[in-house]
Order: C-alpha cells, then structure tokens, then sequence
C-alpha cells in the first residue's frame, strides 16, 4: 500500500494535484492546515481513502477532527497536526500519547520541518510542509515500511 502523508499545505493545492498524480497513493494522510486543500484533493482525485486532521489554521474546519487513530495493513498509526502537543518544543508529548493508543506509528505536521525518529518500537513520522514543497511516503505491509521524505 503507497500513502502520501501531507501537511501544512496552506492553500497549495495545485502542488497537491502534483503530487498525487506523480505519486498515485492508495490512500493519503493529511496532518491538517489548511485541511480543505486535502479535502478538496479528495473531490479532484476522489480513487484514493483519505484521511484528514484539522491543524491551528482550520479555523472553520468544523467536520474535521483533531486526531485520529487509524489501522492500515496491521499497523497503528497516530494522526495529529501537533500543536496541541507542544512539536515545536519537544516530540516527548506526542510520543507519549501515541503509546497510551497503543499506535506504532505517529504523523504529525506543524513544525514544517521533515522529521523521522525510530525509538523504542515507535516511529515518528512529520512529512514536512507542502507549503516549502514538501511530503511523505509510506510503503507499507505487515512486514516491512518504508518511511521516504520528498520534495516536489
């Protein structure tokens, strides 16, 4: 299975068409801000599952959530946009409430930075901003992931 994971888009749907139609996901995970471009990928390219999280910019999300766990090929995986967990001072929160969900996998945004941290039988995963041209792929089974950051 090929997840794009998108965050911080911040009204660059056009660069989300792009992507999508480079990468041709299965599914894609949207960590919020600007949760209506994901929303509206969806409506473009409406073959693939989504998954949407409203970020601190989704003032007027009111249909999207601000977490989820969701269950994709066996794994657990976590999905938060981040502020209201502190990223941009520590990942210790987040982490934490991911193992309290029993998740082995934790998206997040937020910080629009690409980041990957593999420790203690968790993985933290941020895709980075669409916004500075960035994203994350997930190749996933329940044997093996691929966690690939990219740019477009």
């Amino acid at each position: 299975m090929k997840i794009l994971v998108i965050s911080d888009s911040h009204g660059r749907l056009e660069r989300l068409v792009s992507i999508f139609e480079k990468e041709k996901p299965d599914v894609v995970i949207c960590a919020g801000d600007h949760s209506e471009d994901g929303e509206n990928l969806s409506f473009v390219h409406p073959e693939a599952k989504y998954y949407i999280v409203r970020g601190n910019c989704d003032f007027y999300d009111i249909s999207s959530e601000d977490e989820m766990v969701l269950e994709l090929e066996g794994h657990r995986i976590f999905l938060a946009h981040g502020h209201h967990y502190g990223v941009k001072q520590t990942y210790g929160i987040i982490e934490t409430r991911g193992k309290e969900l029993n998740c082995d996998i934790i998206i997040f945004g937020h910080t629009h930075i690409q980041d990957l941290i593999k420790r203690d039988g968790i993985t933290l995963f941020n895709p980075g901003a669409v916004l500075n041209s960035q994203y994350g792929i997930l190749k996933i089974n329940k044997e093996n992931i691929d966690f690939l950051q990219k740019r477009s």
